[in-house]
């Protein structure tokens, strides 16, 4: 290809606009629906939301986490759990571990300990 100096301006502009539509093609394929859906494993899953494995297995046991299971092991589809975050179920379980400031100091006492107290 032959290219002068007055030609560089409009071959510049010709440029930017096929990069234009490259990233823009490369954008809609990144989003298609018919993508691979990324698969995650429970060391996977507990360094993305941050959380410990006991903590993912607490959720899985009582139902509030998408998950699968096969041969024995737990699987998370990326998809799944972004809606899940999204979803914004707001229940305590999930939320993690309530303070009650009322309790703050209430020490249960067993009754045998507590009679043993006043004498």
């Amino acid at each position: 290809m032959d290219l002068k100096f007055e030609d560089l301006p409009q071959a510049v502009s010709q440029l930017i606009e096929q990069n234009k539509l490259i990233l823009n093609a490369i954008d809609e394929n990144e989003f298609s629906e018919n993508q691979i859906e990324e698969v995650l494993n429970l060391s996977r899953i507990c360094e993305l939301l941050e959380l410990k494995r006991q903590t993912i297995y607490s959720y899985v046991s009582r139902g509030l986490i998408p998950y699968h299971k096969k041969a024995g092991k737990l699987y998370f589809f990326r998809q799944e759990i972004k809606e899940w975050i999204k979803s914004g179920n707001k229940s305590e379980k999930i939320e993690g571990v309530s303070f009650n400031p009322r309790r703050q100091n209430d020490y249960r006492i067993p009754k045998s300990l507590a009679d043993l107290a006043t004498i």
